[in-house]
């Protein structure tokens, strides 16, 4: 015997113990670079392509000199068993082949007399498993928490330069403003009807962004005007309505008017707010009044808004039961928010600046008064008055007759004032039962939250946005982005269970082979030649 051959061969012993720790390496190496991507923000779908090829060639690498580690172990393991008991051709057949053979597990002498060999084999056949589940434990998904970042956002912004956009005009277009535009009507019914703000298009999916704009708004009151106005106010309102207590018990129950102009000023009159609200009442109640009545104020005085007036009268008063609502020019700071395409809405901030009246409403060349764009919000006014005024005449018999106003079609009917509607003019018969819709917003409030809501539905409709609607502004963002995300425990589970088996098999193996006899050392070489 040679002295070559009593000492332990060190090249089989090194590449198994050099496979399997290149094998954990690769796995250590695999499970941190997954874990360095988890929660990172996936900038792009190639990106995340070439992570996951990257892991994948990891996986395969693990596999591979896994296999290997194992395939040197198997080998020895075999021939040591050979060398240990003595089998038949068949069994011998098994043992070979069952690393390549899955049908080999089926021979009984192969679990009788190499019971370690299919424990081994069982592995090897195990380990396709790594580059099957490695790669599905990388996938995306939204953040959790939204990203505040400064983005030169496509925003939508209001485009108040064509004000034929927002009206009609008369004769070929310069002849003055005559009516609001289909769309604006179509918005103010829609807002008044739904009592929210319709939603515009969003920028992003799940997003949030600040903007500031300019856009009309409303002030409301009590009438004003002293004592001496607000009696002849309702000495005119009893000489029109003339309520009947008898058996029918008829009462006006809501008026909605604007001022209207005086064709031809009497003796001693003067053109001014007073005389224009008592023709307005009297137009909208005077049952020889012309349908054709102005629906916006008309009072050319820049310094005073266009006004609206809305009542509520009872018996005991009809001037102190209107209010007056103004029209105004208004700085808005909103906070716009969307998640999965929900619209969240918030005005942080609102201005009112100056009033805004029809005085430059009938010149383009004038659009711009004091830097306002009168006709958009007169249009907005206009249609706010074509839609609200009117009468309703209610009955002790729980029956109501509007004329003209379709208020009832809004939710400006849930308001406080609005609420004496549900009764009869006596208060005996209610008309409807108590609607649990119905709130504490006074009329007041209830009518400046509408034209704000108006505004803010503005950016709802293409017509009143920039023809070019890819616009570039500066803006803050908070963007939901997508995040990778790494299945952590699979990852260790896995790749705990297969390397703790692997590294007793192949240590076990190792220190076998490195201690084995001078015959295990020949079955060693007859291994590699089988090999």
């Amino acid at each position: 015997m040679t002295a070559s051959m009593s000492r332990p061969h060190w090249l089989v012993p090194s590449l198994m113990i050099g496979s399997l720790i290149c094998g954990i390496a690769f796995a250590l190496g695999h499970h941190f670079f997954y874990a360095s991507l988890d929660s990172r923000i996936v900038q792009s779908s190639t990106q995340q392509e070439w992570n996951i090829r990257i892991g994948t060639g990891m996986a395969f690498l693990v596999k591979a000199f896994l296999t290997a580690a194992v395939g040197f172990a198997y080998t020895q393991l075999l021939w040591t068993t050979l060398a240990s008991r003595n089998s038949t051709l068949e069994g011998i057949d098994a043992m070979f082949g069952v690393a390549t053979n899955a049908w080999d597990f089926l021979s009984l002498e192969l679990w009788r007399k190499g019971l370690g060999l299919v424990a081994v084999a069982s592995v090897l056949w195990a380990l396709p498993i790594v580059a099957v589940f490695t790669p599905a434990a990388l996938t995306v998904q939204p953040s959790s928490e939204s990203n505040k970042t400064i983005h030169r956002l496509h925003l939508p912004t209001l485009n108040f330069s064509d004000p034929q956009t927002f009206s009609i005009w008369g004769g070929d277009g310069m002849a003055g403003y005559e009516a609001p535009s289909i769309a604006v009507s179509r918005l103010v019914s829609s807002v008044a009807s739904q009592g929210s703000i319709i939603p515009m298009k969003a920028p992003y999916p799940n997003s949030s962004f600040s903007t500031s704009f300019h856009a009309p708004s409303l002030s409301c009151r009590p009438m004003g005007g002293g004592p001496e106005f607000h009696a002849a106010f309702d000495k005119l309102f009893l000489n029109l309505t003339e309520p009947n207590f008898g058996a029918g018990s008829t009462e006006k129950s809501f008026f909605s008017f604007v001022p209207q102009h005086p064709l031809v000023l009497r003796k001693n009159e003067t053109d001014d707010w007073k005389l224009r609200t008592l023709l307005g009442l009297q137009a909208i109640l005077d049952k020889a009044g012309s349908a054709m009545l102005a629906t916006v104020d008309g009072l050319e005085d820049p310094r005073s808004p266009c006004w609206f007036y809305v009542g509520f009268p009872i018996v005991q008063g009809y001037a102190n039961r209107t209010i007056q609502c103004g029209l105004y020019n208004s700085s808005y700071d909103v906070e716009w928010k969307f998640s999965n395409g929900q619209q969240t809405t918030t005005v942080r901030n609102m201005t009112r600046l100056n009033p805004v009246s029809r005085a430059n409403a009938d010149n383009k060349l004038m659009y711009y008064a004091n830097g306002t764009p009168d006709v958009p919000y007169v249009a907005v006014m206009d249609a706010l008055g074509a839609l609200l005024m009117g009468w309703i005449q209610s009955s002790r018999f729980g029956v109501m007759w509007p004329s003209r106003t379709q208020i009832l079609s809004t939710v400006l009917t849930q308001t406080y004032e609005m609420q004496h509607l549900r009764h009869s003019a006596l208060k005996l018969v209610p008309i409807e039962p108590q609607s649990p819709h119905k709130t504490n917003l006074t009329m007041v409030e209830a009518m400046e939250q509408l034209v704000t809501n108006i505004s803010l539905s503005l950016f709802s409709v293409g017509d009143f946005l920039p023809s070019d609607a890819e616009i570039l502004v500066n803006g803050s963002a908070r963007l939901t982005e997508t995040i990778s995300k790494t299945a952590k425990e699979n990852l260790m589970n896995e790749a705990t269970d297969e390397t703790n088996g692997k590294t007793k098999v192949v240590c076990f193996l190792a220190a076998d082979t490195m201690a084995d006899s001078p015959e295990g050392n020949q079955y060693e070489n007859l291994a590699w030649g089988q090999q």
